[in-house]
């Protein structure tokens, strides 16, 4: 029978807390507060995947680095979490010998190595385990929801006590398969890869086939993400492109189940890219410029015309209706729908005032741009942008498993 660990404490629900909000969406404007819905689509869509991710490698390695931290003997948790902040710094000067220049970007702490190597403590402050655990922990690389640092240092002390000679041959043997260790069940699954973490060795940011194989096959079979739209494209030969909003050219024969989540999605983004439009018709016009709020006014009915198919009240009630299980925040839901209704039968006075409440609602009365208007007179605001669901990402990291695995080692 296998054993693990739950951990119910204040800190371990911080910890796990972080690790949730590091595989959702950051950006740096949503006065709209529609981050919820968005979160929904990319976490059905892709789930695992952060934009604070840079390379497919970490998914690879970071297990590996775990494992050999777990093999030491601390006297706190501390030690542990310092331990591994060490062996990250090792892990990105070593990142750094074994790639190229052009190769190294997407190397976490790279900017501050030097630094790092002379006192730990100038290390970056999201390390590989705070950007990357919530990824591990989904694809089951990682097998606990808990403190990482804490259950390893509950693993160091059931060791001391452990025959050496059967912990000796465990360790000759794969890990990949979950086996038991002192009676616990095992933490990192390792894939069989093996890494010497002596700050020297270079180790290509590049995946080989071996990593690339163990990544796919972890996405692919894990079940939080084996259903998943990133699973699929993974396990198929599926076209892809850069752009999120173009993807409906090259995926007309995706399974429904996953093209309805794609078209959804994508509609989504273009309602909201719609009021961010809005948006800024109404900042340009409250901080007196005339010429600004002209273009954005225009630019408003033009896309309504483009896609006057999709701005309608049954439409959203659809994408409401599909992400209406992972989404427990009414207000968004009810300002969704109330600016729908605006925006078909063009009541432009109305989605005004929506928009304006909505962001005071989100920024609270002495942060948000459309009430304090005077603050921001000639500064531009951001253009509107669509949402694309961390697909980036996902497409970087898409091509870098498959060129893993058809080209190399």
């Amino acid at each position: 029978m296998d054993i693990g660990y739950i951990n119910f404490g204040r800190e371990e629900k911080e910890n796990l807390y972080k690790v949730l909000q590091s595989i959702r969406d950051h950006h740096a404007i949503d006065e709209l507060g529609i981050g919820r819905i968005r979160d929904a689509f990319s976490n059905k869509m892709f789930p695992g995947m952060s934009t604070l991710h840079n390379r497919a490698k970490y998914f690879a390695v970071l297990p590996a680095l775990y494992y050999t931290a777990e093999r030491g003997h601390y006297k706190n948790v501390g030690e542990v979490r310092q331990r591994i902040i060490n062996l990250e710094i090792k892990l990105t000067r070593q990142l750094m010998n074994g790639s190229p220049h052009e190769e190294q970007w997407g190397i976490t702490g790279s900017t501050m190595i030097d630094q790092a190597e002379r006192s730990p403590s100038r290390y970056v402050k999201y390390d590989p385990s705070y950007i990357y655990l919530g990824g591990l922990i989904t694809y089951g690389m990682v097998k606990t929801n808990g403190n990482i640092y804490q259950l390893i240092f509950e693993r160091s002390q059931n060791t001391e006590n452990y025959p050496k000679r059967l912990l000796k041959q465990k360790e000759e043997e794969n890990e990949a398969d979950a086996d038991e260790l002192t009676g616990n069940r095992q933490l990192f699954d390792t894939g069989g890869l093996a890494y010497d973490f002596d700050g020297k060795t270079g180790i290509s940011i590049a995946l080989n086939k071996v990593e690339a194989t163990y990544i796919k096959k972890k996405i692919i079979t894990s079940e939080n993400s084996k259903d998943s739209l990133l699973a699929y494209l993974l396990k198929h030969d599926i076209p892809i492109v850069k752009e999120y909003q173009e993807l409906h050219k090259v995926w007309n024969e995706l399974p429904e189940v996953h093209r309805l989540t794609y078209v959804l999605s994508a509609r989504f983004s273009r309602f909201i890219y719609l009021l961010r439009i809005f948006y800024n018709y109404l900042y340009a016009q409250k901080t007196g410029n005339s010429e600004g709020a002209n273009e954005q006014q225009d630019a408003y009915f033009n896309y309504v015309n483009i896609h006057k198919d999709d701005f309608n009240v049954e439409h959203m009630a659809e994408i409401l209706k599909y992400v209406d299980a992972d989404v427990n925040d009414m207000s968004v839901k009810r300002f969704c729908m109330e600016t729908m209704k605006c925006v078909e039968s063009n009541d432009l006075k109305a989605l005004g005032i929506l928009i304006e409440k909505r962001e005071k609602e989100m920024k609270g009365a002495t942060r948000a741009k459309l009430t304090n208007w005077s603050k921001y007179q000639g500064k531009p605001h951001v253009d509107a942008f669509f949402l694309n669901y961390r697909w980036n990402l996902v497409y970087s990291m898409i091509n870098e498993i498959k060129k893993g695995l058809n080209h190399g080692q």
